[in-house]
Formats: C-alpha cells, sequence, structure tokens
C-alpha cells in the first residue's frame, strides 16, 4: 500500500521535466493524503502532454459515488488489468504522478515508525497512476486517480510488503501511449531494482494528515 506521498517539485521544473506547457499553480506537498489534490500528467486531446490536478482516490465513470470502503487510491499492477474498477482506465486512462517519494511506517507492537522512501539523490520519480473522469455529486468533472502497486523486493518487506511501480523516463511515453499492448504495459508493473529508493526514518509529524511542512522530512539520526 502506498497511503502517503510528498511532491514539492515547483511547477517550471515539473513541466520541463515532462515536457508540458502547462504550469499549474502547485504549492509543494510534504503529506499528500488520499482525498486529496495532487499533480497527474496525462496525454490531451490533441497529444500534448498535460499537468492536472486530480483527487488522489480513483472513482471509476460508472460509479455514481465513491464505493463504501472509500476512494480508490491504490490499484493492484496483478489484477489491474481485470478488475473492474481499474480494467478501462488501465486499458486508456493511464498518467504519471510525479513524486518526490512516499511514506511507509515500521510496526513494533503499538508503535509505528514513519520512513520516507526515495532516490538517494534526491531527484523525483514518477509513479504508475491511473486517472479517470467522472461527476461528482454536484454535477461537476471530478478528475481522480490511483498510485498502482506491485509486490516489493524482500529488501523491502520488513516495512510492508507493497511497492508503488515506477516508471522510468525511457518508459514514460509508453506508459501514456492509450494504443500500447496490454503485454508491453504489463512488463512495466515490477518494484524497482534496491538501491534506486531507499527508506529512511524521518518525524512523526508526518503521522497527522494536517501536518503538511518540511518538518515531515527531517531525518531522525
Amino acid at each position: 500500500m502506498c497511503g502517503r506521498y510528498a511532491v514539492t517539485l515547483p511547477p517550471d521544473a515539473m513541466a520541463t521535466l515532462f515536457g508540458s506547457a502547462d504550469r499549474p499553480n502547485l504549492a509543494p506537498r510534504w503529506n499528500v493524503a488520499p482525498t486529496q489534490l495532487a499533480p497527474m500528467v496525462a496525454i490531451g486531446q490533441a497529444g500534448d502532454t498535460r499537468i492536472l490536478q486530480a483527487r488522489w482516490g480513483l472513482r471509476p465513470a460508472w460509479m455514481a459515488k465513491d464505493p463504501p470502503t472509500g476512494p480508490l487510491f491504490n490499484a493492484r499492477g496483478e489484477t489491474v488489468a481485470d478488475k473492474p474498477s481499474f480494467r478501462t482506465a488501465f486499458a486508456r486512462k493511464r498518467c504519471l504522478i510525479p513524486a518526490d517519494g512516499f511514506y511507509e511506517w515500521k510496526r513494533d507492537g503499538k508503535q509505528r515508525t514513519p520512513y520516507f522512501i526515495a532516490r538517494p539523490d534526491g531527484q523525483p520519480v514518477a509513479f504508475a497512476g491511473l486517472w479517470e473522469a467522472a461527476k461528482d455529486e454536484d454535477g461537476g468533472l471530478l478528475l481522480s486517480m490511483s498510485i498502482v502497486t506491485t509486490a516489493a523486493r524482500e529488501s523491502f518487506r520488513e516495512l510492508h510488503d507493497r511497492f508503488p511501480v515506477v516508471i522510468e523516463p525511457d518508459h514514460w511515453r509508453i506508459w501514456l501511449t492509450a494504443s500500447t499492448p496490454p503485454d508491453t504495459l504489463k512488463q512495466l508493473l515490477v518494484p524497482p531494482p534496491d538501491g534506486v529508493m531507499v527508506p529512511r526514518q524521518v518525524s512523526d509529524r508526518v503521522n497527522k494528515v494536517s501536518h503538511d511542512d518540511a518538518e515531515c522530512l527531517k531525518p531522525i539520526d
């Protein structure tokens, strides 16, 4: 599961990285939680690369409201092509979700210790995502998204048995292009190699969703 992440890349830098003409008004986010708005990268109707704000927590277009369990903020890569909630989005509505990294909590009895998992060089990553456009309760348009996860590598499993799928830059266009064959897409649904993203213990300030500042990433020596 990936239930919190950070994305602090400035709008101009994000636009340059993904080759988009969009300059969305994005504030840095150190503690993104499900149901909150965050940026996604997708292919527009004209074939251009768009950076849009979407709710983290996918609602399929055929659902009038979120499922009883809540918005779908993670999608399992092993079943994403077949599960009714995700198969349409997997077929033709794939996106990239920019991130600095994500949080997981190590459990020791009742104690939960937060870790931030990111690239050692501090560079951003792009999670594999799915998106949908559905009507919200007021009749407006709701853009929503979900992060695709896969089985974690053995070296990570003391923190969690799932890991977000990270799409490398060479594969961004393949992932985003609607016509990419399913078998090609499935080859991308793997965890990054050991060492690409590493955990470090951070402040328990991140435990509270309302805390959204740089102190959330403060290292604990």
